[in-house]
């Protein structure tokens, strides 16, 4: 299969490569700012505001991104995008204080939208080329890196050398990627007539009042924050039960990741049997036992069975919404900055919410706090897919 663009062709073997690397600076920096956070003297809560800060940059220039990616194109905007972080990340082993490296991640995350927009909205814009078998494979491609190689290095690398090394690694990832993509992208995106009209208020606007982008949206949004919100605290849970150490977190993270990758690439087929509908129920009912298992968990067992069930949760609520959204017409990349900026919101969310929480609550009962929250969102979200249709969508090829 390859991915068209007008000088010549790449394959998606190509496009999977740069999501993975993408997904092994995210999930490296993570936990390496984690521990540098630990390191440096931060309490639960400043490791959850440190962590959302990201998601705050990103929530701030991802829906601007995708008309800017519409307008302009991926391929310069997503180098450009790279060095950012880049020069960014050999900032942070120099910091002493906790907020400073809060500071440092919110300028990354501004930068992060302009990289993660254009990915997005390359591969939806390809989905209905390559068939809704692969509907995972990009976030498949990306969580191979972010939860799987991404922890994996920054432990080896952690053990082994300073924090100015690691942060080295991570810049030099982003600094490849910046390279590698001058040669992949195409200069524009594929564009679809679409029936949106006014400017870019009036344009998001129409994209929220379609049913589908709405419902895709409210569903990243829980299935963000929940996923933020366990993958911000399994260290600190791990930490807080006897015999365990934030390796052992990082081990949850690491088999959780391999789990969440088996099922995006092997679940899609699974989803247009099983439907669009039971398999958002089926999400929602395994968060809620995922959480309830690792907030009462007494060892790394209880911890990993609950990270399982989350990433099985995560994987087939995404499988669907991908789907969806490849059927949404018109210019992906402003589908998809909708799109990602729900679940930049979800992910600020469940981090900051969750520190709150902390203050108050030992940090394994915060995963158990977190279940009421779920069910309180589920009837809404359910209510904001049966609106009546505002702008024409075909068939999303997930029966309802």
């Amino acid at each position: 299969m390859t991915l068209s663009k007008p000088a010549g062709q790449v394959s998606i073997a190509g496009f999977l490569s740069l999501a993975a690397m993408s997904g092994v600076t995210i999930g490296m920096a993570k936990i390496v700012t984690q521990l540098f956070a630990i390191d440096i003297g931060a309490d639960a809560f400043q490791i959850g505001v440190i962590s959302a800060m990201e998601s705050v940059g990103m929530m701030l220039l991802t829906v601007p991104a995708g008309f800017i990616i519409a307008r302009h194109g991926a391929k310069t905007v997503y180098a450009i995008a790279s060095l950012g972080p880049l020069l960014l990340n050999l900032i942070i082993p120099f910091l002493g204080l906790w907020w400073a490296v809060a500071i440092v991640r919110l300028l990354i995350g501004i930068c992060i939208p302009f990289r993660t927009v254009s990915m997005n909205s390359a591969f939806l814009s390809q989905l209905k080329r390559i068939g809704d078998g692969k509907a995972g494979w990009y976030r498949g491609s990306l969580t191979l890196g972010m939860a799987v190689l991404g922890p994996a290095l920054a432990t080896f690398l952690n053990a082994r050398v300073s924090y100015l090394w690691c942060f080295g690694v991570i810049a030099l990832l982003f600094g490849m990627m910046a390279l590698f993509s001058l040669s992949f992208f195409p200069e524009r995106e594929e564009q679809t007539p679409l029936p949106l009209q006014g400017g870019f208020l009036g344009q998001v606007g129409a994209l929220l009042r379609n049913p589908d982008v709405a419902e895709s949206c409210a569903i990243e949004f829980a299935s963000g924050a929940t996923g933020s919100l366990f993958m911000t605290f399994i260290l600190l849970a791990a930490m807080a039960l006897p015999g365990l150490t934030a390796a052992d977190g990082v081990t949850v993270l690491l088999v959780d990741g391999g789990v969440t990758m088996a099922c995006l690439f092997l679940g899609a087929n699974l989803i247009r049997r099983l439907g669009r509908r039971p398999a958002y129920a089926a999400g929602l009912v395994l968060a809620i036992v995922s959480l309830a298992i690792a907030g009462t968990a007494g060892g790394l067992a209880g911890l990993i069975v609950g990270g399982v069930l989350l990433s099985v949760a995560s994987a087939l609520v995404h499988l669907v919404n991908m789907i969806v959204l490849s059927r949404i017409p018109g210019e992906k990349s402003k589908a998809s900055g909708v799109y990602q900026l729900s679940q930049m919101i979800g992910s600020t969310t469940g981090a900051l919410l969750g520190g709150v929480m902390s203050t108050v609550m030992p940090v394994q009962t915060v995963f158990l706090a977190w279940i009421p929250l779920l069910l309180l969102a589920a009837p809404p979200i359910w209510l904001l897919g049966r609106q009546p249709r505002a702008i024409p969508s075909p068939s999303t090829g997930v029966p309802s």
